[in-house]
């Protein structure tokens, strides 16, 4: 698998409890039978109303379509190499 970092905003429903949101994200994949992308992490920059999230999948357009499905609002799906 291959990791993605995805830049997200944090829908405006959601900021009280962002970092909840953001923990049920494995749970909506699930639910919705997306098995092949995985949430790894996430950092929630509240203030900024944005998520950095890291995901494994098996390509860019894998994770748009599994994030689109869970109803997550995608800026942007970048492919990203440990160093």
């Amino acid at each position: 698998m291959k990791t993605f970092i995805v830049h997200s905003d944090i829908p405006r429903d959601k900021l009280p409890n962002a970092s909840g949101w953001v923990l049920g994200v494995p749970r909506m994949l699930t639910e919705e039978g997306i098995k092949d992308v995985t949430f790894k992490t996430a950092y929630c920059c509240t203030p900024d109303k944005k998520v950095i999230a890291e995901f494994w999948g098996p390509d860019k357009e894998a994770v748009n379509k599994a994030l689109s499905k869970i109803g997550m609002p995608v800026t942007a799906v970048m492919e990203a190499t440990k160093v």
